[in-house]
Formats: structure tokens, sequence, C-alpha cells
């Protein structure tokens, strides 16, 4: 079989959505002891969802004996290969909820902007392990408690305390950890999963999507004008405008960051002192934010422009959250954000007196004053699991792909710095049938990976900032890379979920899919770029 043929396969393939061994919903509830009682939520009492979600538990659990506490909802999986291991899933921000995850990514069911209902999520993480969604830190979603946290390393230390509540209640002990995140988790997740590590837990892996490791002008300022060339049609600045950021771009020093630095291997460690920034890295230099300029003179073009997905445009759809494209919109006459009300409170034992707000400001008192993730946390879980994934949307202008290889070829792990060859190997997910449009998603080659000693970089074809929501299939095949269901993500093999084990194409894949992943300067990406 080839891969022209592969249109033919759909019509054989698995739905994924339908019941198979791996998901018995009408297996005992695997996690209700004495303890966990009070936190069992009534999978078919949802508000507005429709069918059983099946076995969960949600409520707050201290960071210590007494006091704060961290606000989670925990998903069972019956496939029969979870076993004695779960996934942690922490959305960024800082201050965000994970709910969003849970709600429009990786939960067992979605709603996500635009669409009528809930419906139940083939893609849902739970389909192969056991997953926690947690609002963290202090201060964040759900949660309760005054935000004391100055750094990662307390963030860290909050969640240890949660987390030894958490094994205590549901009898978790010793289960292999994978500590999984997106955005601001790029801080979250390596420190967390340190601290877990230092405390002797058995940290297995670690995946983050679109994770701030760096500083933002490393990830976001130097290679915003390549961004901007290679993707011009949904930039579609004039003349002038474009000249002054080209302008700028070389005057700041951003163009020979990328021409020296984003290379493969690379020629050596950066500068400490990053272009275009203060020498305390705390502001940008007079005439160097390329960055938010671009911004504000997209959105007169198009107002309903997001950087967490550069295709977007209007109308803004609604979103049951209230925050669609990280625009905080709800139409007038609009029910409260999903997570707000109170029915969905009482059904969740979340506290009821809690103003519940997808992003919320105050989490650090005063700003994050941690070094970035990639100095030493991030390394050190790499050198630790051997199982490390750091996967970016292609079109997520919160944080561009370039600046998180950027980031990589700067970072030194298994006695190397940076990738020693560019990545161009293809991020391959299965073929298979889904006919529900409300959740059905992609096939075929996905993006670009490359893997060495134990980091697998991945660049997401079509994928804005939140990977599992705009590229579900390729997130869901990431997870059983993670888990060591499957060898790499070259693999053919079908969905380990797909119990008719549908037929692949056979033959060679070429090269992944995506913008240029190799150093250059703006007009080389725009030389690059296809029409």
């Amino acid at each position: 079989m080839y891969w022209s043929q592969v249109f033919f396969l759909l019509a054989f393939s698995l739905n994924l959505a339908e019941s198979s061994d791996n998901q018995d919903h009408g297996a005992s509830w695997q996690f209700l002891n004495d303890k966990s009682s009070r936190f069992a939520v009534d999978g078919a009492k949802l508000p507005n969802v429709s069918f059983d979600i099946g076995e969960s538990y949600a409520g707050l659990l201290p960071i210590s004996e007494s006091g704060p506490g961290l606000f989670f909802w925990f998903f069972p999986s019956t496939n029969h290969e979870a076993g004695d291991e779960i996934v942690i899933w922490l959305t960024g921000g800082p201050g965000c909820s994970s709910m969003l995850g849970l709600f429009n990514e990786n939960g067992p069911f979605t709603w996500k902007p635009g669409t009528y209902l809930p419906v139940a999520n083939p893609w849902g993480w739970n389909r192969l392990t056991h997953v926690v969604w947690i609002d963290q830190p202090v201060g964040t979603g759900y949660s309760v408690g005054t935000p004391t946290a100055l750094n990662e390393f307390d963030v860290a230390d909050q969640f240890a305390g949660f987390w030894s509540n958490f094994i205590d209640t549901f009898n978790t002990h010793n289960y292999s950890t994978y500590v999984t995140g997106e955005s601001y988790g790029g801080m979250y997740c390596p420190y967390i999963a340190r601290g877990l590590l230092h405390q002797g837990h058995n940290v297995s892996g670690m995946m983050i999507y679109d994770g701030e490791i760096r500083h933002q002008g490393i990830q976001i300022q130097i290679p915003t004008v390549p961004f901007v060339d290679y993707w011009g049609g949904l930039f579609p600045l004039n003349d002038s405008f474009r000249q002054s950021i080209h302008d700028q771009h070389q005057k700041c020093g951003y163009a020979h960051h990328i021409d020296t630095y984003l290379k493969f291997p690379p020629p050596e460690q950066q500068p400490a002192k990053i272009p275009g920034m203060t020498d305390d890295e705390t502001d940008i230099i007079e005439g160097c934010d390329i960055y938010h300029s671009t911004i504000n003179a997209v959105r007169l073009i198009n107002p309903c422009f997001s950087y967490y997905d550069v295709s977007a445009g209007c109308p803004v759809p609604y979103d049951p959250l209230g925050f669609t494209g990280g625009l905080n919109y709800l139409p007038p006459s609009a029910p409260p954000a999903y997570f707000n009300r109170s029915d969905v409170k009482e059904a969740l034992h979340a506290p009821s007196d809690v103003d519940w707000r997808l992003c919320k400001t105050g989490v650090f008192p005063s700003r994050d004053n941690s070094d970035p993730s990639a100095f030493f946390a991030l390394p050190e879980i790499i050198e630790h699991t051997q199982n490390v994934i750091l996967a970016n949307g292609a079109l997520d202008f919160g944080i561009l792909t370039n600046g998180t290889l950027l980031a990589i070829q700067n970072m030194t792990w298994g006695g190397q710095l940076g990738f020693q060859q560019r990545p161009q190997d293809p991020m391959y997910v299965p073929y298979h049938a889904n006919p529900d449009l409300g959740s059905t998603a992609g096939a075929g080659v996905m993006g670009t990976a490359h893997t060495e000693r134990g980091l697998t970089f991945v660049s997401v074809a079509r994928s804005g900032h939140m990977v599992p929501d705009f590229q579900p299939s390729v997130a869901f095949r990431q997870l059983e890379v993670l888990l060591g269901r499957v060898e790499n993500l070259q693999s053919t093999v079908p969905f380990t979920t797909d119990v008719n084990a549908t037929a692949q194409p056979s033959g060679g894949m070429g090269h992944g899919t995506g913008p240029p992943l190799d150093g250059g300067s703006a007009e080389k990406a725009l030389k690059s770029a296809k029409p």
C-alpha cells in the first residue's frame, strides 16, 4: 500500500470513539475508597453533558496538613495498559486554570469554541492512562489561599505537598509519573518534575507544548520577523511597516543572532546578553519591541487576531469558557463561564465562593524571579528520564517555533550543546476513521520531529499554541510515545486504541512538514516560504 492510496483506508478503519476491550465503562470504580469517596463526581449529572463521563474525582486537597488547597479533577483510565502510572496536566499562564486543558484539549469530553454542546473526546488522554488536571499554583482557577510563591522552587514545594496528599488519598504510591503541560508550563513542569524527583518520586517522562523555557527575548522577539515573513499571507502588513520591522530586525541584532546561532550543531554558547534587551533583562530597548508592534499593526487589519493561532479571524466564536483565542469575551446575555456556574461548582465539589476565571493575575505576588527552566531544571529531567518531548505549534505567535529551537541550541544536556542535526524527520499520525465531525482529527505526516540524547522536539503543522486542542490526534500519538506504547514519532503502527489495527500506507514518508527549522535571516525565511 502506498501514500496515494490512503483515502481507501477510511472505509476500513476503526471509529476511535467506539468502546473496546480497552475501554470497559461498565467496570467498577478503581480508585474509590474511604478517603476518595468525598471527591467522587456523578458522571451522569454534569451540567450540559448528555452522556456519562465515567469515573472521576474532583475537589480541593491542601498543600500541607491544612491551609491553602489546589483543585484537581482526576480521571482514571480503563485501558488495561495503564497500570501503575499517572499523567499530570498543568496549564500555564502563569495563573491559568488546567480546566482549559480538560475542557478544550485532552479531557474525556470537550466543549470547544463554536460548537453546540459537549462531545465525548476520542482523543482524551484518559483513553490511554490515568490523568489528573490540576489548578496550580495557589490562586489559580478553583484553588484557594493567598498566593505566596516568589519563584518556581516555591511552586514546586506547594505542588509536592499537594501531591503527597493526592497519593495518600488515591493510593497511587510508586506510580510512574509523567508531568505534562503547556505555555508557562515550560517553567512549571521542569521545576515541579525536578522537585518530585528529588523527593524520590518515580518521574518517568515529561512533555511540554509551546513552553516558555527561556527568556521571551529569545523565544518571541528575535524570531518575530522571519515568522511574519513566512506567514506573510496572514500578516498582510503594508510595505512601509514591513520595511520598518526589517530595519529593526537588523539594528537590534536579531538577524545576526539567528544567522549565527540557529545552526545544527550550534557553533558555541550564545552570549549572556540577549539582543534588544536591557542588561538586567527586565525590559526591551526602545525601538526593539518588534513583537508587540507587529501585533498592534495586524490587529488594525484583523481585529480578532490571536497570537495563539495566527490563522484566526473575525467573528470570535462563542466559547463557554469566555477565552476564545486568548481574547476575554462572552457575548451579551451569555451565561457565566462554564466553571463559574454554581451548578458546575456543586457537581465538582469546588468552593462556591471562588470567582472562577480562566486566567488570574497575582499568583506570584511579585514577578517570578526564577532562572529559565532551560538553564538547569529542564536538562536535569532530560538526563534523568531520557524521555522528554517539547512540541510547538507552527501557527503559534505566543511561543515561536524557532524561538524554542534557539533555546534548545543554547542548552547543554547529555554532555553536548544543543541538537547536532537539523530537525527534519516526519511526525506521523496513523490513519483512522472518526466520522463525527465534532471530534475528528488529521492523520499522516503532521509536522517535523527530531530526537537526540533523550529530548524530542516537534514542530506541529497547522497547530496554534494549544496543540492538543488544534491537533488532538498528534497529541494523542505523542502521549503514546511518552508512555512507551509506541517506539517513536516516525512509527507507522496503528493507534494502540485501534482494535481493528487499521492498515497504514507503506513506503517512504520523506521529510517532515512545516516552516523552515534552520538558521537564516528574515529574507532567507521568506524565500523558503511556499505559496
